[in-house]
């Protein structure tokens, strides 16, 4: 299983369960557009997972706040047509992640589909149509930060100055810069 290795840091162990039961799911239902991609794979993908649940965590987050966080993770890069910015494949991910909901009768996620569809977009969009909602509640935006945050924190994987942690929104992943430096230095290890 990805990321074996690395769950039984103290940091994983409170979602160490979760973690498996998510990247169980993407592993064996999601179908990824790009799967020969360099820099947005399954493998990215599962990385987000954990660092959102980790963030999820850290904040006391809910179960069901912590499983739409999961569910924009597995579904986030999976209709991406290529590796550059490719603006709109948000809105893919999220209108797959819809069609699949209702297609295999899972609940559905508001919140999850407009993490999904804005992660690609800048934060003033993404934090303008969460708030014009009238479906979601204040705390849309604060899964919205830490998704973004979850993704930005694999930016290590374009090289040592992917990040700018400037741009980081949560002191939860401030506080997780050097742990997902390990986490992909584990992985790429696990992966070679």
């Amino acid at each position: 299983m990805f990321l074996e290795n690395i769950l039984n840091d103290p940091v994983c162990e409170p979602i160490k369960k979760p973690y498996k039961q998510w990247y169980t799911f993407m592993e064996e239902t999601i179908e990824f557009w790009l799967p020969d991609s360099e820099w947005h794979t399954k493998t990215h993908c599962a990385r987000v997972l954990l660092l959102a649940l980790v963030i999820g965590h850290q904040k006391g987050l809910s179960d069901e706040e912590k499983n739409a966080l999961a569910m924009a993770a597995v579904f986030h890069d999976s209709r991406r047509l290529d590796d550059g910015i490719d603006r709109g494949h948000g809105s893919r991910a999220a209108k797959y992640y819809k069609d699949f909901c209702h297609e295999h009768d899972l609940p559905y996620d508001e919140q999850t589909y407009y993490i999904t569809y804005y992660h690609d977009q800048d934060d003033s969009l993404g934090l303008s149509e969460i708030a014009k909602s009238p479906m979601l509640s204040e705390r849309a935006v604060l899964l919205y930060q830490i998704f973004k945050d979850a993704d930005a924190l694999d930016r290590f994987r374009l090289g040592p100055d992917g990040l700018d942690v400037n741009f980081l929104r949560t002191e939860e992943a401030h506080g997780l810069v050097e742990f997902a430096k390990y986490l992909l230095r584990r992985s790429s290890e696990t992966n070679a």
